[in-house]
């Protein structure tokens, strides 16, 4: 695009792994920020006017202040997560690739909440329960020009302040109740990951500390019906709206907390795969692929090692391993598994065929035997 190489610099010089990965995630960045702007446009399109009755009880409540203001649950469903994912991977972990993984899931699963709920708000068109004190009419003389049979448009409000009025148009879904779900859904999940919830020891604190959210996204819900906002069916479809999209965001880049097969606290791979390290490997020798345990070597508690998963390599808690292509020697504990060794390993006694003649091998079987990788 516009003569732009993300392979290579303007010097024609080869860009790093992570430069490449920066540029790979940029345009993702770019849809979510045009996406929130779009849909966060939504509100100056005015909304669907429904046909309503003056003696409908369920609109008739007084209009109030918030008790939360939409930017306090901006601060609490995503400045709050933002910062406890940015914490914990870059000053905890250091990990670019998952706290970039954590952010995005974040922004994910806000914006297309956000998409869907404003877009519903303004074709739905209900009235919240404070309508008619938005609607600024005189009661008693309304009651008189409504029909014995039949309902009023919106016509007949004369209000102080169109984007009040207006605004009491877009009751279902909740947006503070989405949203707040999203969010909170999103950290609740994330952090059930990283403190592994599922490791069968069964921490409470980790249960309490994963559902705290839960319990924040669920107080905002609540003072939607307090302020008479919100009717309590808007409150509960916005939850179950947040809670999906929560869901659905953080399982673009995570694996399940309940996981027994992936740890739930690592992404999923980035887009660019490690630099392949076959050509640094003597003889044409292929990567190794398998992973072989050695039962002569007991693990050390809390020993770091290297498992396999296709041709991925990922940091796991279980018992050491030895690599090797077509043998297994045993380790010493002592030994640093993050260096690799060539060692020579001579047969001690040639090959036999059947009739017990000795065979010679030839020199290209002879290295490709008697070489193996040692982590």
């Amino acid at each position: 695009m516009l003569g732009f190489d993300p392979h290579t610099t303007r010097s024609g010089q080869p860009r790093t792994r992570r430069s490449r990965l920066v540029i790979s995630y940029i345009p993702d960045y770019f849809v979510l920020v045009v996406m929130a702007v779009v849909w966060g446009l939504m509100s100056i399109i005015h909304p669907f006017h429904r046909d309503f009755s003056l003696t409908d009880k369920t609109i008739q409540y007084r209009y109030k202040p918030d008790s939360v203001p939409f930017y306090a649950a901006v601060i609490l469903s995503f400045v709050a997560p933002l910062a406890i994912i940015v914490a914990w991977t870059g000053l905890g972990r250091r990990s670019f690739h998952d706290m970039n993984a954590g952010i995005l899931g974040l922004c994910i699963s806000l914006v297309l909440n956000m998409m869907i709920t404003n877009t519903v708000k303004n074709l739905a068109g209900r009235l919240r329960p404070d309508f008619i004190a938005r609607c600024n009419l005189d009661t008693k003389t309304a009651m008189q020009l409504e029909p014995a049979i039949g309902l009023v448009t919106s016509a007949i409000c004369k209000p102080t302040d169109e984007k009040v009025f207006l605004d009491g148009m877009r009751s279902f879904p909740s947006g503070h109740t989405s949203f707040a779900f999203a969010g909170m859904t999103y950290l609740s999940l994330w952090l059930a990951g990283h403190m592994h919830i599922a490791d069968g020891r069964g921490r409470t604190y980790k249960s309490f500390v994963a559902l705290v959210p839960e319990l924040a996204a669920m107080l905002i819900g609540i003072s939607r019906t307090k302020d008479y906002r919100h009717h309590w069916q808007d409150v509960l479809a916005g939850a179950l709206l947040g809670v999906f999209m929560g869901w659905f965001g953080y399982h673009q880049y995570y694996p399940s907390p309940s996981s027994r097969s992936d740890d739930p606290s690592v992404p999923y791979p980035p887009r660019i795969p490690e630099d392949d390290a076959q050509d640094a490997m003597p003889y044409g020798l292929k990567p190794l692929t398998r992973v072989v345990p050695n039962p002569d070597v007991q693990p050390a508690p809390g020993a770091p090692v290297v498992r396999a998963s296709g041709s991925i390599y990922s940091q796991h808690f279980a018992p050491p391993h030895t690599y090797s292509h077509s043998h297994t020697q045993p380790q010493s504990q002592s030994q640093s598994q993050s260096q690799l060794q060539l060692e020579p390993r001579i047969p001690s006694q040639a090959h036999r065929s059947g009739d017990g003649a000795e065979l010679m091998q030839s020199r290209d079987s002879l290295v490709a035997s008697s070489y193996h990788y040692r982590a």
